[in-house]
């Protein structure tokens, strides 16, 4: 849980970066990249989207930097700026499936060659096969360890439908575990 007072530092840092301060804009950087660039890289679909899709965060993160309210975590403010450039990325190129939709035909047997892979492989596997706003939303809550309030937030949707969505999810990632027999994984 994020204290009212790290919040009002990092309010503080966005404030010098939209000053104009380079070393302030470092800092954020550093302080956020590997959160940013985890989700970008799970929820992109494509890997050589990824660089671009983070270029394009931090350049308007630096010239909206201004617009930041301060009323969340900065992580969670990127990665809003994030979602919406991968979004768009989505829309501009149909080759890829958007938020809302599955693509019925895909493979999502062939990388269960158990007997080749770890557990942790197996279920990473699984991860994928998901219907990519099941994947958002555990990747939000369990491994960038949003609230359900700042998911909704960030998502846009009710803070109770970012749990139902949550259930949801733990649930089709068990029925696919189960479904490979990949047993004794507990998240």
């Amino acid at each position: 849980m994020v204290t009212d007072e790290e919040l009002k530092i990092e309010k503080g840092l966005v404030g010098r970066v939209a000053a104009g301060d380079s070393a302030a804009f470092q800092q954020l950087y550093e302080s956020s990249y590997g959160k940013v660039a985890r989700y970008v890289q799970k929820m992109a679909g494509n890997e050589s989207l990824v660089d671009d899709i983070l270029v394009q965060t931090y350049t308007v993160a630096w010239q909206k930097s201004a617009a930041f309210k301060g009323d969340g975590r900065i992580t969670t403010w990127l990665i809003g700026i994030a979602r919406n450039i991968i979004y768009r990325e989505y829309r501009k190129d149909r080759r890829y499936v958007p938020f809302e939709e599955e693509y019925e035909g895909a493979d999502t047997t062939s990388q269960f060659r158990v007997e080749n892979r770890s557990t942790s492989a197996a279920v990473k596997a699984a991860l994928q096969t998901l219907k990519v706003k099941h994947r958002e939303i555990l990747e939000l809550v369990f491994y960038q360890e949003f609230s359900y309030a700042e998911v909704a937030q960030l998502v846009g949707i009710p803070e109770n439908t970012v749990k139902t969505r949550v259930f949801h999810a733990k649930q089709a990632l068990r029925d696919i575990l189960e479904k490979h027999h990949i047993t004794g994984y507990e998240h």
